[in-house]
């Protein structure tokens, strides 16, 4: 979890993996074997490298005018030591190109979990303090925002698909957009709430006087469109049409609030959620079983390809 290793500050004692909720805790796991294979990988391609260096260094002169088994002998161990070499490196690719989506996971699981279950983190938000993780909740709801808009077109799409007089949950390509516009829907409303719970905490906290977040309105988006499950599709895209200005210019207006708030976070106390994502970590490799590290890591690859790679 390279990016948690930067600017940590002191936090509270971490919980405990049992704590975690399911998912984080398999995501995290994951990462760990990730990063355990990787290591092993490097240092098999370290000791492959050696070898094949030591090899060439024995490589008899005029190699062609030797006996036909010191030929075949010698080209049959530079050939084993290319396929091993091109073998570990295409694994260590594999794995590069994974970890940066299970980083993700971990990470945006990690931030709701330490929200939810952390008030130190919310009160040291509140009071203006670590600005790496008030720069990443803007990217997050930026995140939110772009992936419900992008929801509402291709289910606005979608619906030129569904006939005449037929509600949504009974097509299937239909009611597969909804429920996708719905989850990103309600993963924006998390973030409105969010902020509302920082604002709420602000004016409980009395050194900080009248000067406090706005706090935004519910907007209930993923409700909104939770409700056209039995609508016929020609409802729906009026609706859709509306939701997605209002989203606009919810999404506008909320930020503009959001980035003056971030702006006044102190860089002396950069964050509270690396701290937490790095002792985390380290927990949970002392959990792994050295025998499992290879199945969890082909299981991660089946996961990340079928979510898009």
């Amino acid at each position: 979890m390279d990016s948690f290793r930067t600017h940590i500050s002191p936090a509270a004692a971490p919980p405990t993996i049992a704590q975690l909720p399911v998912r984080l805790r398999d995501l995290l796991k994951r990462e760990v074997c990730l990063d355990i294979s990787r290591l092993h990988i490097e240092a098999a391609l370290d000791q492959v490298e050696r070898e094949a260096e030591e090899l060439r260094k024995t490589k008899p002169p005029f190699l062609f005018l030797h006996g036909k088994p010191t030929r075949i002998d010698f080209q049959s161990r530079e050939a084993n030591a290319v396929e091993t070499l091109a073998a570990l490196t295409r694994g260590l690719q594999n794995l590069e190109a994974m970890r940066p989506r299970v980083r993700a996971w971990v990470e945006d699981d990690l931030e709701t979990f330490l929200r939810d279950s952390q008030p130190a983190y919310m009160l040291g938000l509140a009071t203006h303090r670590f600005f790496d993780d008030w720069q990443r909740a803007i990217q997050r709801f930026d995140q939110r925002v772009a992936g419900f808009r992008a929801a509402l077109g291709q289910l606005l799409a979608a619906l030129s698909t569904v006939p005449m007089g037929v509600v949504l949950a009974s097509h299937p390509a239909a009611f597969e957009h909804l429920m996708t516009a719905r989850q990103w829907g309600t993963l924006l409303d998390y973030e409105f709430l969010f902020f509302n719970r920082v604002a709420d905490l602000q004016r409980r906290a009395a050194e900080l006087g009248g000067d406090t977040l706005n706090r935004t309105p519910d907007h209930q988006f993923g409700n909104h469109v939770a409700h056209w499950v039995r609508t016929e599709a020609e409802v729906v895209r009026r609706n859709v049409v509306e939701l997605r200005a209002r989203l606009e210019m919810a999404a506008m207006d909320a930020r503009a609030i959001y980035v003056a708030e971030a702006a006044l976070a102190s860089a002396s106390a950069r964050s509270y959620v690396a701290p937490m994502g790095e002792a985390l970590s380290q927990l949970m490799r002392l959990e792994i079983d050295p025998e499992e590290v290879q199945t969890v890591v082909a299981e991660t690859e089946r996961m990340v390809i079928a979510a898009g790679g």
